[in-house]
């Protein structure tokens, strides 16, 4: 740390002690950023043009819309100082700032080219706070301080207090509950963007009494915009029963959107995920869509089964009709018995998988399970969804389940759910019974659906909303981790982005059968949308998810639980 610009702590900490509390905060210092170099604390997020360490006065440059410096996933604690010496190129409505736990504090909003911020504690516009004119100068570096005690947080520039916020919140929002940091056990979430500005920063610190939880590290496996693709997207993830890993996703060749030239494709990896091979077709049905991939593993015989369904690539889905024509949705299953290099030709079983008055139809997305336990182990379970069309009737949208006996040689309809749920992913509890969990759809909810069938998946018995699991209405992923162990309960996790838009990727934990959910990690804190887990043999958690606007499909992997 720069000890010569202590004189700018000394004075906002002393304002915020006469207002807050006289005892000081005993902390450890984590730089971020450190003469010009990111540090092992810190994570560049985002897309946007080229960010990295540069020779130029020693400053990591930072620009563009999408991108963000983050102080790992957050810190473990309530209370912090936020430091970071910078200069901007410019003055103009650019945008940049410092984000601290779902609000913004700007160097210059609009009108007038105010310091100032915006967020949940300051209403539904933004406040300003003070000129940046004479405070910031294009070019010149300065230094920005936020403090945070006992929920009153002081903004100041070059020491000068600009503005406050009382009643701050000690933790990011990603449920609607006062009792937020028993979720996901962080207190401060921070981040650099640049928005409209080429930030040079030269130093980013973080002065805190909890220790800071760093993200967990990232590979691309899908990169939009390549020479034979437009955009990828559906993940789905599953390690086969030679401890294969399989990255299955949606080829969208010529296209971002859900109608256009798309094939199910998927990467191997032989090594736990550290190197891949190339991309494989799965499913290809000349130019149109032939995507959803839903992959599933039978574990007594090794066979990898993938369900993904087929329609014109010139039927959009609001036009598709009812049934089984060439203007409706089928349902198509291949498999393969070489580890997922080579796919048998895909099987035509929609007569024996949709029913006459569904229109719209999915498989998945994500991966199917094997039942593990009971008088149904053994059999395959896939989660699917899809819309009816009564005569007469406005339409709706409902989750279901297609299972298999007999190792996926005939597939059969199951349980389906009322109206107002599609998405969905299932998961064996400890009792046998199987929990489906949905995302909802033609509904006013933002909070998941949970279905539990006592009949291994034939019917379903109970229906809840969970109001831990916050959802912006987009598909989510659940999966087994463990099962209770004598004092080891078992796990499950939950992974989605957890706040009513499509940000901050979080993977669950609940330790009661999916009750509850206490605790939780950060996977990846700015945009993102669908996600599939896989718990690997050797006890580490994969998780495949869709970043950054979907241009990328990324795998991050952590490590195994402890007790």
């Amino acid at each position: 740390m720069n000890r010569g610009r202590l004189y700018s702590w000394t004075i906002a900490f002393a304002a915020l002690s006469l207002v807050a509390c006289s005892n000081t905060i005993i902390a450890a210092e984590y730089d971020i950023i450190v003469d010009g170099r990111l540090t092992k604390h810190g994570a560049v997020v985002g897309r946007s043009t080229r960010a990295g360490d540069r020779k130029d006065n020693k400053a990591f440059i930072l620009n563009g819309l999408y991108k963000f410096v983050y102080a790992g996933a957050g810190f473990r604690s309530a209370d912090a100082r936020i430091h970071a010496r910078l200069s901007m190129n410019k003055l103009g409505n650019t945008g940049a700032g410092v984000f601290v736990n779902g609000h913004w504090f700007t160097f210059d909003i609009a009108p007038g080219n105010k310091i100032g911020a915006s967020g949940p504690a300051f209403g539904q516009n933004a406040k300003p706070f003070a000129d940046a004119e004479g405070r910031i100068k294009p070019g010149m570096p300065f230094d920005v301080e936020i403090l945070i005690k006992g929920g009153l947080l002081i903004y100041s520039i070059n020491g000068e207090k600009v503005g406050e916020a009382k009643s701050f919140p000690t933790a990011m929002e990603t449920v609607p509950s006062k009792d937020v940091g028993s979720v996901h056990k962080l207190g401060v979430i921070t981040a650099l963007r640049s928005w409209r500005a080429d930030l040079k920063i030269y130093e980013f610190s973080v002065e805190t009494d909890g220790e800071i939880v760093h993200l967990p590290e990232m590979q691309t496996i899908y990169q939009s915009g390549s020479a034979t693709t437009h955009t990828y997207r559906i993940p789905a993830l599953l390690e086969s029963k030679k401890g294969t890993l399989l990255a299955f996703a949606e080829a969208r060749r010529n296209g971002g959107g859900d109608t256009a030239n798309i094939d199910t494709v998927v990467r191997r990896s032989e090594d736990g995920g550290r190197t891949w091979g190339d991309e494989i077709v799965v499913f290809d049905e000349q130019d149109n869509v032939a995507g959803n991939p839903c992959p599933v593993v039978d574990q007594s015989t090794g066979r990898i089964w993938s369900l993904q369904t087929w329609n014109s690539h010139k039927v959009h889905e609001s036009q598709m009709k009812a049934g089984f024509g060439e203007d409706s949705r089928r349902v198509f299953v291949t498999y393969s018995d070489d580890d997922g290099k080579t796919w048998a030709n895909a099987k035509d079983i929609t007569p024996s998988a949709k029913q006459k008055g569904w229109s719209w139809y999915a498989t998945g997305p994500g991966a199917g399970i094997q039942l593990q336990r009971g008088k149904h182990k053994g059999r395959l379970i896939i989660p699917c969804d899809h819309t009816r069309l009564p005569e007469g009737g406005a339409k709706t949208h409902h989750s279901h389940i297609l299972y298999s006996d007999d190792h996926g040689e005939a597939w059969q309809i199951g349980a389906q759910t009322d109206h107002g749920l599609n998405e969905c992913e299932a998961v064996e509890l400890e009792n046998g019974d199987v929990m489906l969990n949905s995302r909802n759809h033609g509904v006013d909810e933002f909070h998941r659906g949970v279905s539990i069938s006592k009949d291994g998946g034939q019917t379903f018995s109970s229906f809840r909303r969970d109001p831990a699991l916050l959802e912006p209405r987009c598909q989510a992923s659940i999966r087994r981790y463990r099962w209770s162990n004598g004092d080891k309960p078992g796990v499950i996790l939950f992974s989605n982005p957890a706040r009513t838009w499509r940000d901050f990727l979080m993977l669950r934990m609940s330790y009661d059968e999916g009750m509850t959910w206490p605790d939780a990690r950060i996977i990846f804190p700015y945009t993102t949308a669908y996600s599939d887990i896989a718990v690997l043999s050797d006890g580490r958690i994969a998780v495949l998810f869709e970043r950054d606007n979907h241009t990328k499909i990324d795998l991050a992997i952590l490590p195994a639980l402890q007790n």
